[in-house]
């Protein structure tokens, strides 16, 4: 079995649990876990959402979209399309559950598929990528269809190599025969670079326990973001 189907495996049996990082009424233990471990996880979650929307119409393509959390936070919060792709298929079903749920479900597709078949010839103003990249052997394939599929700016995070929770990541995935990656700042920077995006068109924000690049990779139409999306970041 190949470290991709180890990490598809363990998200489709661990999507609720996943899902209810974001929540506030959970198990005590649960929060104590999620506060020490997991909060970056909201920590980037609020960051994004408060960038990412623009004054006009966009769309918006999250890469690795586990439950819809950003797809439906981004439709909310006035994207007139959102694209989720996931692997994960039990992932994939809270999230278009929750899109019902929440009358944002004309707004948003979801597919199960990996990101690299997917098949559209569609751009997008906004491209999402968190906890993706985690799990990636050779991030510069996926990096480069993103930002392909770009026109306006990206928002990725990257686990830091140099942090204390590592070592335990790193066990644990160790022990489930999967597979996990982390990242220096330089690491990221080349990257981009290599994807097109040098520096002057590159942002990174240090949340602790992960770097997250804000990228510019294009001008949407009609220049939307324009200098104001640009000094937002």
């Amino acid at each position: 079995m190949s470290s991709s189907d180890i990490v598809r495996e363990h998200f489709e049996r661990a999507a609720h649990r996943f899902d209810a990082v974001y929540e506030r009424r959970k198990p005590f233990y649960q929060r104590v876990i999620d506060r020490m471990f997991r909060r970056v996880v909201v920590e980037r979650f609020r960051l994004i959402c408060n960038l990412a929307p623009l004054p006009c119409e966009w769309k918006a393509l999250d890469v690795g979209c586990g439950s819809g959390r950003y797809a439906l936070e981004l439709a909310g919060r006035g994207a007139s399309r959102v694209l989720g792709v996931d692997f994960a298929g039990e992932m994939i079903r809270i999230a278009e559950e929750e899109a019902v749920t929440r009358g944002v479900a004309e707004r948003c597709e979801f597919r199960v598929e990996p990101f690299r078949d997917l098949s559209t010839d569609e751009t997008f103003d906004v491209v999402v990528a968190t906890g993706y990249f985690d799990y990636i052997e050779d991030p510069s394939v996926d990096l480069a269809l993103m930002v392909n599929r770009c026109r306006g700016r990206i928002f990725a995070s990257f686990p830091k190599r140099w942090e204390w929770r590592v070592p335990i990541r790193k066990l644990r995935f160790a022990l489930s025969g999967s597979f996990v990656r982390f990242y220096g700042r330089g690491e990221v920077l080349g990257l981009f670079s290599a994807a097109g995006i040098g520096p002057e068109r590159l942002f990174l924000v240090d949340l602790g326990r992960d770097w997250i690049a804000v990228a510019w990779c294009g001008v949407p139409d009609g220049d939307r973001t324009g200098d104001e999306g640009r000094s937002s970041a």
